[in-house]
């Protein structure tokens, strides 16, 4: 594991704290540790990756090479118990969430290198794997950016009861975002607790269901789905997989994933009225190519924000667009970000990271941030958060 300085003093820190038990000195480093640990939260989807193909390892592995496969297991387990709470603005992100991080990814690299040392056979791409996604949280000083459009093929995830396969991407406290490819259909389906977002950033053509409507979409859009509101994604008419992008969150599951609070039905027992998208508005959607064409020309002339879908219309999670001319700086609420149009730096915590096109990335609640235009145009971002208090 390769660890930047910043990285190492945390780690030191942690260390010290287990000796003396004093939190005096921890102070300066809690933002950077917020951040790694937002970090950690994001490559779950990779760890879950890695935990599929440990599973069938170890179901034919033997003696030492099955006991060494058994700890990492167990690891990964403690690490989805983790991810389960808040990543708290005090000394518990440093000594709880970061040391627990730590602790479990050093265990697994650990075991994964001496069950490779008695066999290769099926490891060397599950510890590449595992390597790379830690890699992008300890190099980038906690700064963890992902992109949608390049998705890891290692990192999809199939659900099946649905149909999707899914990539997750970033997660938050309280929401996270996704990326679910669609070939034909997305089974119809609801959620007990679960606020959502869906939208698109690509030409579509095809059928998006809500509630009692089937909406015929052609191009990039978002729409709102409430807990209990049946929804689908049905008839993709296009020749490749339709993209789309998911925003989820709960007041009472902590929205730190996909949570599996799914009721499915069949799309015949539906009654619906068909749509246009210029009907959008009828159920508190949005054409996203007009929103952000909107942002680019009047964030040419200054920092233009505007809410697309109100947390009124999901039971908490939002969407806004903004085009920034120059710079913008602002202090998060718990806020995740893509990238829509445009290429742009990153300034956090004194951390400096390229932004390009279809890139995703969070900040921890209470943390300031600054974003600089480098392109001739605008950089335009979709940005979320969930308001737990509707």
């Amino acid at each position: 594991m390769v660890e930047k300085s910043q990285y190492s003093e945390i780690v030191e820190a942690c260390a010290k704290f287990h000796e003396d038990r004093r939190i005096e000195s921890l102070s300066k480093l809690i933002p950077a540790a917020r951040l790694y640990d937002y970090g950690f939260r994001s490559i779950v989807g990779s760890l879950q990756s890695v935990q599929q193909d440990i599973w069938s390892l170890y179901q034919t592995s033997q003696d030492e090479r099955r006991w060494y496969l058994k700890q990492v297991l167990g690891r990964l387990n403690e690490l989805d118990t983790l991810m389960q709470l808040e990543v708290p603005n005090d000394y518990r992100a440093i000594t709880v969430h970061f040391a627990l991080h730590q602790e479990a990814l050093v265990s697994i690299k650990t075991n994964l290198e001496k069950a490779r040392s008695i066999s290769e056979e099926g490891l060397e791409g599950v510890y590449g794997n595992f390597m790379q996604a830690m890699q992008s949280v300890t190099e980038g000083n906690g700064v963890y950016v992902t992109n949608w459009k390049e998705p890891k093929q290692w990192n999809v995830l199939l659900v099946r009861d649905v149909g999707l396969r899914v990539v997750k991407l970033i997660y938050a406290n309280r929401h996270s975002i996704n990326l679910a490819m669609i070939p034909d259909r997305c089974g119809t389906h609801l959620h007990q607790d679960t606020s959502e977002v869906h939208f698109s950033l690509e030409p579509t053509d095809g059928d998006q269901v809500l509630g009692g409507f089937r909406i015929h979409v052609e191009e990039p859009h978002a729409i709102p789905i409430k807990p209990g509101e049946w929804h689908a994604y049905v008839e993709n008419r296009t020749s490749r997989p339709h993209q789309l992008l998911f925003l989820t969150g709960s007041k009472d599951l902590l929205g730190w994933g996909i949570i599996n609070d799914r009721t499915v039905t069949d799309l015949s027992k539906l009654s619906l009225r068909k749509l246009g998208s210029e009907d959008l508005e009828k159920v508190a959607g949005a054409l996203l190519n007009k929103a952000i064409a909107d942002a680019e020309y009047i964030g040419s002339q200054s920092t233009f924000s505007r809410e697309l879908i109100s947390a009124a219309s999901t039971g908490g999670v939002t969407l806004s667009v903004v085009g920034i001319p120059d710079s913008w700086s602002n202090k998060s609420q718990d806020i995740i970000h893509v990238v829509a149009r445009g290429t742009g730096k990153l300034v956090v915590l004194d951390n400096s990271v390229d932004l390009r096109e279809g890139d995703v990335f969070a900040v921890p609640f209470d943390i300031s941030y600054e974003l600089k235009n480098e392109g001739s145009s605008p950089i335009v971002l979709l940005g979320s958060t969930f308001e737990n208090r509707i």
